[in-house]
């Protein structure tokens, strides 16, 4: 299993925008079977960085989306996302759990 996150930076004051939009790209891939992502905003009054919006969401396996898999909406969205961010990084981790430890010989 693996944690995916991706991180949209974006000028200060922008972070709710760019979280909405980060939101419906989501859902609309949640729609087409990914699973469930959380979207969270750093700084505007709480600890973080200004300018930070993060999407996170589990996935049993790491591959490639064909092109034919993205769904339309994701297009429409992801170029009004792209023209209010500076950068666009995306995380992947392997979630640690209890079977992956043994696996590992460390359970």
């Amino acid at each position: 299993m693996y944690v995916i996150r991706r991180v949209a930076k974006t000028e200060r004051g922008q972070e709710r925008v760019v979280a909405a939009l980060l939101t419906k790209i989501c859902e609309a891939y949640e729609q087409a079977g990914r699973s469930k992502a959380q979207v969270y905003i750093g700084g505007r009054g709480l600890p973080g960085a200004p300018g930070m919006v993060y999407a996170e969401w589990t996935q049993e396996r790491i591959e490639p989306i064909s092109p034919s898999k993205v769904p339309e909406s994701v297009i429409t969205d992801n170029a009004k996302l792209q023209a209010l961010l500076t950068e666009y990084p995306i995380e992947f981790y392997e979630l640690v759990t209890p079977e992956k430890l043994k696996e590992w010989g460390l359970a």
